[in-house]
Order: structure tokens, then C-alpha cells, then sequence
């Protein structure tokens, strides 16, 4: 009696749950009853309809106009039949709803929306071609659940050769067989043989022309004997001649290798001469063998006969719709060439044969992406499947050292609920932009779903977006949350979960003005203009997690002008959402971009979202596991502002605070990690801001690994980056661009972008503090410079040599032809440092180096003369750079010249000839010895500024500079300092408040009391001289560039004079200015590596996927069997197969995937073929036999019999004469 109870309870409970199902609800009303629709009849073609009942389409409709859905309508879908939907628009107005499925009860039938109409017929529509959720409107879409993507875990290699041991013949790659006259209209002939192994080889081969030489296709189809296989396919086309005089022989000798006979219909003799393709395979002698397909001009027909999975030969004229240029092929491999075995990290059962996949670029290119189709597949595991064709292009399968995830993505495109926009052929002139070379003569007026303030609910699950986005017109774009704010009370989380959207004309889906949107598991692909889309800077709370988008188009730059010069895949223009898991896996621009407006852009900014500078004073709510690579540009950038003109200007200028709101509290650390960049053009991770504390970074295989820069805070914050990998030219080699390097090129279209220099760690500004890292794959080769550490290039700004960087670890030897730490060049002389502004001219960090006792600091500068001017400097050639023990900083000079257009000159002292031309246009300067040894003078060449500030960065306690300025001969100068002290701050901001010394000795004496509040002038030369004196040391941890924060400086300021008269260099010099520079010493030896063969425990990102950042984990659970497929063979035992899926639910959040097998076979049709008879050769004919004695004429007979095969099994027996007599002589 319990058991019955329960059983009763779980029946209620399962009639409850399914009874949920939108499609089973009570009181709906079907499409196809007459009844539904009452005395106007049901929908005819282009009607407009408004739905108040609840309606259950169960029939596809004619193609309607409006369909508006309100006041308690529900429009609902039947999973039971195959349905289309046609429409111009559909309007979800208040207390309307479109459900297809729910949360609980998924959509599992196959379901299209068409959204119909150009822009023309929608001219005069505020929402055209939409799915228009309005004010109280509710819009379900619950497809299938599927897996949106995965990671390959296994690189795939495209078939090249012979090696691979997976093909055993291609035409195209057998030059003694290739077409004789390549593109003349022929069938292409092959006849193998197998060896005593099983193994092919070419027993006859030939072109033939059909219309005059037929009779040799002829002879060769008469050599094939039994056991023989035969390939045939068109090249270009057939040509024949008039059908009164073309010969059918090569028909009668086709059809009867094949049928035994003659049969006058074959699929050849039907063939005609307009460029129709054809391909045709058959073993003699075995009928199950053959193998042919035909298809019209330009579209490819393949012919295959599997003999095993081992042995499959392979027929093909592949289609071209350039006349002229199709072309024939011939393959014999194994399966895994024709279908190569794709492996992944996740299970994809969920994926089914028929399904199309793309899988990702991980090379430079970006157009590397793949697109192919699942086939079946019985022998695959739950984390494989194979695919229709070969890959192209290698697609990198690896994690490096267990750091660099550079694992290819793998999107699936295809759904069983798709929503598209039906398109023109071509771009018809009434969009306005069929002209500009981005919208690549498309029709770019695509279906949109957009979503209007005080909605009820919204939940896009699984679904397949196509077609969609209107890059005519701003703000219609595929799936848009616009203006909506803060969702409405009791209403459920809005989502956008595991879609494919794809083809699109104006982004993937665009948070506008919105707050509190889950944006999880969605594959964005092959789209126009930034991807995932925050608008205006001002939503809030949303978050995007583990999102996918590929192959990043730039767009017409209409709708932003972002969009045309550096795409986005995703654009976030707020800090308080939250960003995790997500990849930018290849487009034009950049992977993710982090770029925040001073205050949110129109129309948010009427609405009080941040106020003026407060993004810019906010952290980000979560920046976790986000990778870019294979981008046009920047992989990862945080970094530039977004201008009310919806462009880019740089610096950020980001530092958030303890309360954004008050500018006066105090800043915080800026904690960004496990971010991945690889294979991007220009650099794959970028991050300005100011007290950045970047780590667990892994970048490989870019011209700039990775930037982190205070830039717009220099000299009042400093980051840092730590417990980084940092890989140059990893196993991940690409595509070998040119001849001679088996590597690709970031930029290979020419000589002088080949040899841009590659760096790791690229430095600029600063000091931006840098320790435990490890570097590998920085070996040098013979087209670029390559160097683990290298300063920005083509940059007017200076590279402080105070930037330290501490605890490094190099896997690889450093040394001529062998590896670079670091590196640097000059223009004119090493290939690839072509920039003539000042950042070129300047360099310089601190290396600490640990030895067994101490930590020694070296300050590396650049090898000329004037920047390695300590004593104990010596040049690393292999570096172009010169290490140094000496104490160093920068002497910097503020940005006065920027207006003058003239330029100033640094000179040493004790070798006059040792000079450095800076254009000064930025706050700039050298490095410059700090401990008195070395002192140094400034000059202007041309018209000098009216005011010069000086600063001694990186200057600390008991360090001296002493510095000359030219000033014009008898101007009057006023001089001013600011000297950091022990007690406070003095400023001096008068001369009088100096004290003026008589000599340059009396100058460089320590005075306690008076250093740094004298000078020396010298009334001949117009020579002002200042010594710096450090009074505090630095505090490394704090980033300062000098002790208390502040670097002193030194001011001249010229009141009245000649300005340009500041040139001081002969008057002062003489002929001194050409003193020999003696020859710099070198340090040459090898410099071992100290790191380790893999980075120590918690160094980089490590693996991107699965997830493991996020919460409450779901178990996979298998959904039910399918029935039983069709059998292998209609006879003689076949095979058939179920499967199931594992998505009831499917895994998510690191749960475990599905327990037991998800594919079933056994087998089936156990009865014999059905054997035809056939008849054996005719005997011999027999002696001639005298009809009577006496005459001479008589008769001979020969006979056969159906024994070859006899008919068996309910086979036709032969159908034929079995004796034949003739008329003979006897005499």
C-alpha cells in the first residue's frame, strides 16, 4: 500500500512539472482550428494580427506582417512538427508574452522566426524589423540546451604530407601525375591496384578529352580488371560534340564495368557540357563499391568508397563558380584525413552530426577560423567528435609550461530555435552604404530584438541568432537591452544564455542603460563593430561570464567611430559590472577593451549615473580569467578615455579610491589577474592606471607582450606586475608567413613590418615595478630583434631608469645567437628601431641581481657615450645596451619645447663629444650618473623657452647631479627650486633666495646647510649651475620615483634676453666638442640561465577552462535515448546507434559531466543480401554437326548457366538465353 502511495505521488508530482511546459498549458487555442480565429478566417499572407488569446502554433503560417501580442495574449510553439514563422515584425506589448519552452521544460522542436522586409518597406517604422519587447511584455526563448563552446584539447594540424601517416595519395600533391594541361576541359582518369599488402599504388593514369579522343578513356576503362579501383572526375567540364556524332563508347564501356551491360541511363551519359561537376569511384567487381554524385556548375561532387576505415578512396571536382577554374581531385587516406578526430575539454554530446562548428584562429590572422560541420561519429568519446573535412590551418591544442592556455575555442553556431532576418542578395542602394568597402557589398539591414523600459520578463536561452543587426540605422542591434534600468520588482533575472549569434551587421548584444542583465555561455561570431556592447558608460550590475567572440569585423564606423579603425569584442564603458571568463578569440582591433568616459555618455547621463570622474575613481567589480588573442591589435587593453564624440583619446587616468565620490579620499590598489594574451599584431595585454597591482599574467608571441603603465599619472603612482609568464616565440608557430622561417609574422606583409622588434615585458614611463617573473622562447633569430625586456618604441616618452625589476627568472641562456634578457637599437643602424623621437634615443631600468651574499643593483642604459658614462659601465652587444653598478636616474626637462620647435642637447662634462639631441615635446630627459662622478650641461638649439624646469628623478640620500643651463649672455635670469627635506618643504622662489658661490668647486663642496640652495653663474658663458642633492631614500614599495613622493627640481626662468642665445656649447667648450670617445669595454660572456624548465607554482593565468571561479556547481545529466537509427544496410548485418545527450541540465560551474555512455549500438538486418544471378562466360562453341547425312551445312552450339553467382537469398535469377546455336559447314 506505501509503495502505491509513492508511486501515486511521484505520478502527480511528474504531471505537475511537465504540465509547466508552455506548449501543454491549459486553454490554449491552436493555429490551424478555424475555430481560433473565428469569422475572419485564419491569417492569410501579409496580414498584420493582434493576439489576446492564448495561441498555440502548431502549423507554419503564410508570411505575415505585424503580429502584436497583448492584454493576456500568448503566442506559444508545438515541439511536435518542424515550424516557420514569418514576420515583418512582432510587437510584445503590455500583458502579451512569445514563450518557446521555459526554464524547466526546453524547447526541443525546430523552430524559425524570419523577421522579413529592407529598409525600404520599413522606411517609415521606429523598431523595424524587430522583436519589440514593450512595457509589461514578456519574451521566453528556452531552446535546447546545448554547449555553447568549448577549448580543443589536441592540436589539429591541416594535411600536408605524407608524414602525418593518415593519406596514402593525393593528386595534388603527385607532380608526376598532375594535369598535363592544367584547366582544359578533361575527365581525369586513375586506376589502383593493391600491392600484397593491401597497399594502393598507381597502375594507370590519364586525361581525356571527350569530344575527339574518347576512344582512349575507352582502352584505359577496358585495362581495369577484377579488384582494381577506379577514380574518375571532370577538370573544368566535359566537352562533347554534337549528340549525332559524339560516340557513346566511353557510356558503353562505363556502364558495362558497373552493371554488366549496357544500360543506356547511366548518371555519365546524362552529363552535359555547361560546367556541371561529377566524381565517380568503383572497385570491379564489387557493387557496393561504387560511388558517383553529380551536381550543377560551381558546386563540388565527391565520390567515396570506404573500403575500411583504414583505406578510403576519394573522388572529387571541386566546384568553382570562376569559370575555368574548377578543378579535379584524387585522395586515398584513412578516416582521420578525411574526418579528422577533434578532441575537447568538455563533454559535447550536446553536439550532433549535421551541426555547424567554427573553430578558432590561434595564429596572428585572425581569418584562420574554421568553419566546418560535426559528423557522425560511433567510435567517439564524450569529449570528441569529428569533422567534415580537414582543417586548413593549424589550430594550437596546448597549455604551455601549465601556464599559457593557447587551447583553440571552438564555437557552435547551430540551434534548434533560430531567430533571422531574411536579406537581399546584395546591398540595395536605399541603405545608404553599399559603397563603403566595410559592409562588403552585404545587406546590412538585419532583424533585431530589442528590449524597452518597465518590461516584465526577458530570458534568451540556447537560441541562434542569424542575420541580425542593421548597420543602416543606430540602435538596432541583434539582442538590445535599451534604457531599461533597474529590472521591475519580483521580475526574474534577466539572461542571455548559451546563443549562438552570428553573420551579424551591428554587434552580438548591447547592454544600454541598463542594470542587472546575466550575460553567460554566448557565442558571438563573425560580427560588425564591437561584440558585447556596454553603451554609454553608466550601466551597472550586469555581469558577462564566459562568452565567446570571434572574428571581430570592423563596422562602417556609422554607429561609433570606434567601430571602423579598432573593433571591439567586447566594449566595457563601466567598472561596476562584473567581467570574468570571457574570450576574444581573433578579429581587427581589439580582444576587450576597458574604456571608461569621464561621466556616462547621452542619453545616460541626464539620469545621474556616476557623476564627472567618478568611473575613472571606481575598481572594477571583477576583472578575472579574460583572454584576447589572435587580434588585429591589442589582445586585453584597460586603457584611453572615451570622449563625448564616442571616439578614444588616451590616458585614463585611472585610480580608483576609497569613496569614488570624493575625489580627496585616499586611492587603493588596483588588483587585476589571470588575464591571457597571445598571438596579437601589436600587443597582447595593455593596462594603464595607477596603483595597478597586475598579476598571475601569461602572454606568448606578440611584438609587445605585455604593457602596465602609470600613463597621465607618472611621478605620482607606480604599478606593478608580478608572478608573471611571459613567453616570446613559443611551440605555437603558425603559419609560416615566408620561405626560409617556420614561424609566422606579426606583420608579414613586407620587410620593414618583418622586422619590428619582439619584447615581452615592453617598458614605457614609469617606474613601474616589476618582480617575479618568468620568461622563456626569447631566442634569437636572423629577421627580428627579440629580447625578454625592451622599451616602448616610436615613443617620445622617457623610460625611467629607476624601474625596477626584481626576482626575474630566464629558462634560457642569454648571449650572442643565443638569447636576449633584454634589448634595444638605434635608427639608422639596427633594422626595425626606425623611430627618430626621443623614447629611441632613451632607455634604461634597474636589474636587482641576488647573488649567494647580496642584492646588487644594476642600472642598463643605452651603449652610447653619453648614457654609459660611469666608469664601470660596460656594453652587452647582444643587447645594444651597456650595464652599469654606478647609481643612475633621469634627468628630466618638462615639456616647454613642445611649442618652440626647437630641440635641446645634453652634453657630459668630461667628454664633450658625448652629446644627446632630444626634441623635447614631452616631459622628458636621460638617464644620468648620480654620485657626482659625472656632471652635465643643457643647451638649446634654436629659439629656447622663456622657462626651463629641471627635475633629478630618481635621486636618495648622499646622491649628488650637478647640471649647467645655458641662458643667453647678459639676460636676466631668475632661478627657483623646490627641495624636498627632512623637516618640510622650503621653496626657493626667487634667486635672491639662493646663495651664489664664486666657482664651480665651491659649488660641488658638501655644505650641509647650503647644498642645494646654490649656484654658480658665469657672466662669460651665460652657464647657470644647480647641484640636486637627494635628502630621503625610496621607498620601493610604494612606487615613488623619489624619496617623499617628490623629485627636487631646478627652474630657469629668463626674463628678458636674447632666447636665442642658448647655445652655449662653443663659448663654453671649444674645441673640446671633438674629443675622441674612447672605446666602450664589453661584457660578452654567457649569461646562464637561472629559472627553472617550468615557472614555479602560481607564476601565470593557467588554464582558462573549465571555469573555476565560479559558484554553486550543476551535475550533468543524460536526457533520454533517441530511437534507433536507420541500419547500416538494408541486409547481411549492419549496425544501428542511439544516443543521448547530457543536458538534462548540462554541466555548469565545474560540476561533474554525465555518468555512463552516451552512445548505443547493436546489430540489425541479420538476413543475406539478396544475391542476382549471373551467368557464367559462354563455352566454347561446339564441332559443327550435319543437320543430316548427306548435307554439308549443320549447326554449333555453345551455352552458360546462372551460376556466377546463382541466384540466392530471393535474388532475380539471370535474365538471358542460356544456348545459342549458329548455322555451320561440314564440308
Amino acid at each position: 500500500m506505501r509503495s502505491l502511495l509513492i508511486f501515486e505521488i511521484l505520478a502527480l508530482l511528474f504531471i505537475h512539472a511537465r504540465a509547466d511546459c508552455p506548449h501543454e498549458r491549459a486553454g490554449l487555442k491552436a493555429w490551424s482550428q478555424a475555430s481560433t480565429w473565428g469569422v475572419n478566417g485564419a491569417p492569410q499572407s501579409g496580414d498584420s494580427i493582434t493576439i489576446t488569446d492564448k495561441i498555440l502554433m502548431d502549423v507554419s503560417p503564410p508570411p505575415l506582417y505585424n503580429i502584436s501580442i497583448k492584454d493576456g495574449g500568448m503566442l506559444t510553439f508545438s515541439p511536435e512538427v518542424d515550424l516557420t514563422l514569418k514576420a515583418a515584425n512582432i510587437y510584445i506589448q503590455k500583458h502579451g508574452s512569445m514563450l518557446i519552452g521555459c526554464g524547466d521544460c526546453p524547447y526541443r522542436g525546430k523552430l524559425e522566426i524570419v523577421l522579413t522586409g529592407n529598409r525600404k518597406s520599413h522606411v517609415h517604422e521606429t523598431h523595424p524589423k524587430a522583436i519589440l519587447v514593450d512595457e509589461g511584455g514578456t519574451l521566453e526563448i528556452h531552446g535546447a540546451p546545448k554547449l555553447s563552446w568549448t577549448k580543443i584539447d589536441k592540436t589539429l594540424n591541416p594535411e600536408r604530407g605524407y608524414d602525418g601517416g593518415n593519406i596514402f595519395f593525393n593528386h595534388q600533391w603527385e607532380n608526376q601525375y598532375n594535369s598535363i594541361e592544367p584547366l582544359a576541359p578533361r575527365i581525369v582518369a586513375y586506376t589502383f591496384g593493391l600491392n600484397s599488402t593491401g597497399y594502393p599504388f598507381v597502375k594507370d593514369f590519364g586525361l581525356y578529352e571527350m569530344s575527339f579522343r574518347s576512344d582512349e578513356l575507352v582502352r584505359h576503362i577496358g585495362r581495369v580488371v577484377d579488384g582494381d579501383i577506379l577514380m574518375m572526375a571532370v577538370q573544368v567540364q566535359i566537352r562533347l560534340r554534337d549528340p549525332s556524332v559524339q560516340s557513346t563508347g566511353v557510356y558503353d564501356a562505363y556502364e558495362t564495368l558497373v552493371h554488366g551491360e549496357v544500360t543506356g541511363n547511366s548518371m555519365l551519359r546524362s552529363l552535359q557540357d555547361d560546367g556541371s561537376t561529377w566524381a565517380f569511384v568503383y572497385q570491379k567487381g564489387n557493387s557496393k563499391s561504387l560511388s558517383e554524385e553529380t551536381n550543377a556548375f560551381g558546386t563540388t561532387s565527391t565520390a567515396r568508397y570506404v573500403m575500411s576505415e583504414d583505406m578510403i578512396f576519394t573522388a572529387e571536382t571541386v566546384g568553382n563558380l570562376r569559370k575555368g577554374l574548377q578543378q579535379e581531385n584524387f585522395m586515398i587516406s584513412n578516416r582521420n584525413a578525411l574526418n579528422p578526430l577533434v578532441e575537447a575539454v568538455d563533454d559535447v554530446t550536446t553536439w550532433q552530426p549535421g551541426d555547424q562548428i567554427v573553430i578558432a584562429s590561434t595564429d596572428y590572422d585572425w581569418e584562420q577560423a574554421e568553419e566546418r560541420t560535426i559528423v557522425f561519429c560511433p567510435d567517439c568519446q564524450k569529449n570528441q567528435f569529428r569533422i567534415n573535412e580537414p582543417v586548413k590551418f593549424m589550430h594550437f591544442g596546448n597549455v604551455l609550461y601549465g601556464a599559457v592556455d593557447m587551447r583553440a575555442e571552438v564555437g557552435m553556431l547551430t540551434k534548434n530555435v533560430v531567430i533571422s532576418g531574411e536579406m537581399e542578395a546584395e546591398c540595395p542602394e536605399f541603405n545608404e552604404n553599399c559603397h563603403d568597402s566595410k559592409v562588403r557589398k552585404l545587406d546590412t539591414f538585419g532583424a533585431h530584438i530589442k528590449i524597452l523600459q518597465n518590461y516584465s520578463n526577458v530570458h534568451i536561452g540556447y537560441a541562434e541568432l542569424i542575420n541580425v543587426g542593421q548597420q543602416t540605422d543606430n540602435g538596432r542591434y541583434p539582442v538590445h537591452f535599451h534604457m531599461t534600468f533597474d529590472k521591475n520588482p519580483g521580475a526574474r533575472v534577466p539572461y542571455l544564455r548559451g546563443n549562438s549569434i552570428h553573420n551579424t551587421f551591428a554587434r552580438c548584444v548591447t547592454i544600454h542603460g541598463t542594470h542587472g542583465v546575466q550575460v553567460l555561455d554566448n557565442f558571438c561570431y563573425n560580427h560588425m563593430g564591437h561584440g558585447f556592447f556596454l553603451e554609454d558608460g553608466g550601466e551597472k550590475n550586469n555581469v558577462f561570464d564566459g562568452n565567446l567572440a570571434m572574428s571581430t569585423r570592423s563596422g562602417n564606423g556609422s554607429l561609433e567611430p570606434v567601430d571602423r579603425f579598432r573593433p571591439a569584442g567586447f566594449w566595457f564603458t563601466s567598472p561596476l559590472n562584473r567581467f570574468r571568463n570571457n574570450v576574444a578569440a581573433g578579429g581587427e582591433g581589439t580582444g576587450i577593451w576597458v574604456v571608461f568616459p569621464d561621466e556616462p555618455l547621452p542619453p545616460s547621463r541626464t539620469y545621474g549615473l556616476y557623476d564627472k570622474f567618478e568611473a575613472r575613481q571606481t575598481m572594477l567589480m571583477e576583472f578575472d580569467n579574460n583572454v584576447g588573442h589572435s587580434q588585429g591589435q591589442f589582445g586585453i587593453m584597460i586603457g584611453n578615455k572615451e570622449t563625448d564624440e564616442r571616439n578614444v583619446e588616451h590616458s585614463n587616468k585611472w585610480q580608483p579610491l576609497v569613496d569614488p565620490k570624493d575625489p580627496t579620499s585616499s586611492p587603493i590598489d588596483i588588483p587585476i589577474s589571470k588575464l591571457t594574451g597571445y598571438k596579437c599584431r601589436g600587443t597582447n595585454i595593455w593596462i594603464e592606471g595607477g596603483y595597478l597591482n597586475v598579476s598571475r599574467i601569461s602572454v606568448s608571441d606578440s611584438r609587445n607582450g605585455i604593457f602596465v603603465t602609470n600613463e597621465g599619472q607618472q611621478d605620482r603612482r607606480s604599478g606593478r606586475l608580478s608572478h608573471a609568464v611571459i613567453l616570446g616565440d613559443s611551440e605555437n608557430v603558425g603559419e609560416p608567413s615566408i620561405a626560409g622561417f617556420e614561424r609566422s609574422f606579426p606583420l608579414p606583409w613586407n620587410e620593414k613590418f618583418r622586422v619590428k622588434p619582439h619584447s615581452g615585458i615592453t617598458m614605457w614611463k614609469g617606474p613601474t615595478q616589476y618582480s617575479d617573473i618568468w620568461f622563456n622562447g626569447f631566442q634569437s633569430n636572423n629577421f627580428y630583434d627579440i629580447a625578454a625586456i625592451a622599451k616602448r618604441r616610436n615613443s617620445p616618452y622617457f623610460f625611467s631608469v629607476t624601474t625596477p625589476l626584481k626576482n626575474l627568472q630566464f629558462a634560457f641562456d642569454d648571449g650572442e645567437g643565443q638569447g636576449n634578457y633584454a634589448i634595444s637599437g638605434v635608427n639608422g643602424v639596427d633594422p626595425g628601431w626606425d623611430s627618430e623621437k626621443d623614447g629611441g634615443k632613451i632607455s634604461g631600468f634597474t636589474f636587482y641581481n641576488s647573488t649567494s651574499t647580496q642584492e646588487e643593483k644594476l642600472y642598463i642604459v643605452k651603449h652610447d657615450h653619453f648614457s654609459a658614462a660611469a666608469a664601470d659601465c660596460k656594453v652587452r652587444p647582444n643587447w645594444r645596451l651597456a650595464i652599469c653598478k654606478t647609481k643612475y636616474g633621469n634627468l628630466r626637462l618638462s615639456r616647454e619645447f613642445k611649442n618652440t620647435k626647437s630641440n635641446g642637447i645634453f652634453v657630459r662634462d668630461d667628454l664633450p663629444s658625448a652629446q644627446l639631441e632630444l626634441k623635447l615635446e614631452t616631459r622628458t630627459g636621460p638617464p644620468v650618473v648620480l654620485d657626482g662622478s659625472r656632471t652635465y650641461t643643457f643647451h638649446s638649439v634654436g629659439q629656447m623657452p622663456y622657462k626651463l624646469r629641471f627635475t633629478a628623478d630618481g635621486i636618495e640620500t648622499g646622491d649628488t647631479l650637478r647640471i649647467g643651463v645655458c641662458t643667453p649672455i647678459g639676460a636676466e635670469v631668475e632661478i627657483q627650486s623646490l627641495i624636498p627635506r627632512l623637516s618640510g618643504k622650503e621653496r626657493l622662489i626667487t634667486r635672491s633666495r639662493f646663495t651664489r658661490v664664486n666657482s664651480l668647486g665651491e659649488l660641488d663642496a658638501p655644505d650641509a646647510d647650503l647644498d642645494g640652495k646654490k649656484y654658480f653663474m658665469n657672466d662669460t658663458t651665460g652657464m647657470v649651475y644647480f647641484k640636486f642633492v637627494g635628502n630621503s631614500d625610496i621607498d620601493i614599495s610604494t612606487g615613488e620615483t623619489c624619496g617623499g613622493g617628490r623629485c627636487p627640481d631646478f627652474r630657469v626662468i629668463i626674463n628678458s634676453g636674447d632666447l636665442s642665445d642658448g647655445d652655449c656649447r662653443q663659448r663654453l667648450y671649444g674645441s673640446s666638442l671633438n674629443m675622441a670617445k674612447p672605446p666602450l669595454p664589453t661584457f660578452s660572456e654567457t649569461i646562464k640561465a637561472n629559472g627553472g624548465a617550468n615557472p614555479p607554482e602560481g607564476y601565470g593565468a593557467g588554464i582558462t577552462r573549465p571555469f573555476v571561479n565560479r559558484q554553486n556547481p550543476v551535475d550533468g545529466q543524460y536526457g533520454q535515448w533517441t530511437e534507433w537509427s536507420q541500419c547500416s544496410t538494408t541486409c547481411d548485418q549492419g549496425t544501428r546507434y542511439r544516443t543521448r545527450r547530457c543536458d538534462s541540465p548540462l554541466p555548469a560551474n565545474g560540476g561533474a559531466e554525465c555518468n555512463g555512455a552516451h552512445l548505443e549500438s547493436q546489430t540489425c538486418n541479420l538476413e543475406p543480401c539478396a544475391i542476382k544471378g549471373g551467368f557464367t562466360d559462354w563455352s566454347e562453341w561446339s564441332a559443327c554437326q550435319a543437320f543430316d547425312a548427306g548435307y554439308c551445312t549443320g549447326f554449333s552450339e555453345r551455352s552458360r548457366s546462372c551460376s556466377n553467382p546463382a541466384a540466392r537469398f530471393g535474388g532475380l535469377s539471370c535474365e538471358g538465353n542460356t544456348r545459342e546455336i549458329q548455322r555451320c559447314t561440314v564440308c
